[in-house]
């Protein structure tokens, strides 16, 4: 029995989760571990690998364990389908519908970047370290009037991101000031455009979770997820 929650405590430490940090608007959660169709979304909610989050007529802002802080537009949704795997240490989004804005966080001094961030979709694949980028789609459930003018693609604010039409496709190398939209099945590569560019500002208002209390709320979570299991085993045992 020691053994096996010494085993049990482990794995829940190892698993990284995600944090809203900002909500405005309607927006909801949901994935097999959810008991309703939808979950309504609050500041501090924990997010974990299989996690939708959905965006209606409002957005939405999550912190990924210390990897990244993504924003999604209104009538937008994002699909976790890894986060931080123990193995690869890469995580992956899958971008449903709608606009995501990406800040992958820079290592620290004398940290190799190894951490890969992907965001997928049918369109394209998109592959970063360290950099700021909005990735589009069509939007899902609505229209969002302020991003209607932005096409399928990716487009760069800071930093490189490898884009490619799908995950064995050729992949072109996107840097700052530049974008790729999707064409048919070809990606288009041009200088970003203004419209966007201006969009792009709102990168200044992102601010990480720094990392003490990023483990502080993780531990926290891990906790009250220990204690609500164990009130569950109980009450079989009582039953």
């Amino acid at each position: 029995m020691s053994i096996l929650f010494l085993l049990l405590t482990t794995t829940l430490a190892a698993e990284e989760v995600g944090i809203i940090s900002f909500i405005q608007g309607t927006n909801y959660l949901s994935g097999p571990r959810f008991k309703k169709a939808k979950e309504p979304v609050k500041l501090g909610s924990i997010l974990k690998k299989g996690d939708t989050i959905t965006t209606e007529n409002g957005t939405c802002e999550i912190q990924l364990a210390t990897q990244a802080t993504i924003r999604l537009s209104k009538y937008s949704s994002v699909l976790i389908e890894d986060l931080l795997n123990p193995k690869s240490k890469s995580t992956t989004l899958k971008l449903v519908g709608g606009k995501l804005f990406v800040k992958a966080h820079k290592p620290g001094p004398g940290v190799p970047s190894q951490n890969q961030l992907s965001v997928v979709n049918p369109s394209f694949v998109a592959g970063v370290r360290g950099t700021e980028f909005l990735a589009a789609t069509p939007d899902t459930g609505g229209v969002n009037e302020d991003l209607t003018e932005v096409e399928t693609g990716v487009y760069v604010n800071e930093g490189t991101v490898a884009v490619s039409p799908d995950k064995k496709g050729k992949q072109t190398l996107v840097a700052e000031n530049e974008e790729v939209v999707v064409s048919g099945k070809e990606l288009k590569k041009q200088i970003l455009d203004e419209f966007v560019k201006d969009k792009m500002r709102i990168f200044e208002e992102f601010k990480a979770i720094k990392e003490e209390n990023y483990q502080r709320i993780k531990e926290q979570y891990e906790k009250n997820d220990q204690l609500m299991n164990e009130y569950k085993g109980q009450g079989r045992v009582d039953e």
